[in-house]
């Protein structure tokens, strides 16, 4: 198992970056909005490898927080490793970890590839797990109810200006944990729009 890596940052690719260790060039797929230093700096990565049918592919971290989510993720019927790493682009570790221990499935279901069904399968699979783990510090709030409908309204009222949920949904996760779950319908959208630039409507 290569459960870590160090070397010389040779390429930054779309699907993640190639490593150079010892004159091998590693293909380590990586959170995509993560931003890299210049080719040629010397990068350190926590590894998982994962064994498929037809492949043998390398995921890497910059935190051991995140492999840690990322393996846990994926023991998640429904989540293979491809939706555990688009989820861990769209949060960071304490808030996943947070939204977890709170049972926050407004949050959650603002992630990509994250519906209401599967937001229930992840908080009663891995909320033990999570709050056993370490990975959240210091107290937990319970999540309000009451968020996920001004979730569903806003991801509605995106929806009609031409978003899609894959678009949106790390943006709204992200405006979500800043507001808190007591934040209005208007206030998420007028956060969203300022986030993504196009100015605040509502």
């Amino acid at each position: 198992m290569i459960g870590y890596l160090r070397g010389r940052l040779h390429q930054v690719m779309p699907e993640g970056i190639l490593l150079e260790t010892g004159g091998i060039g590693w293909l380590v797929r990586t959170v995509t909005s993560r931003s890299w230093p210049e080719p040629g700096t010397e990068v350190a990565v926590y590894t998982q490898l994962v064994v498929r049918e037809d492949a043998l592919e390398l995921y890497g971290f910059t935190r051991p927080e995140e492999l840690r989510l990322f393996t846990l993720l994926r023991g998640v019927n429904g989540i293979g490793p491809r939706g555990a790493l688009q989820i861990l682009g769209a949060a960071t570790p304490d808030q996943l970890s947070r939204a977890i221990a709170a049972g926050d499935t407004a949050f959650l279901t603002a992630l990509p590839g994250i519906g209401a069904k599967k937001a229930q399968r992840l908080l009663l699979e891995l909320k033990d797990a999570v709050m056993k783990s370490g990975l959240v510090a210091g107290p937990v709030t319970a999540a309000s109810p009451a968020g996920g409908g001004n979730n569903d309204e806003a991801l509605a009222a995106l929806a009609a200006l031409g978003y899609s949920r894959e678009e949106i949904g790390p943006v709204l996760a992200r405006v979500r944990h800043e507001l808190g779950p007591e934040a209005t319908t208007a206030a998420l959208l007028q956060a969203i729009l300022k986030t993504l630039g196009q100015g605040g409507g509502f």
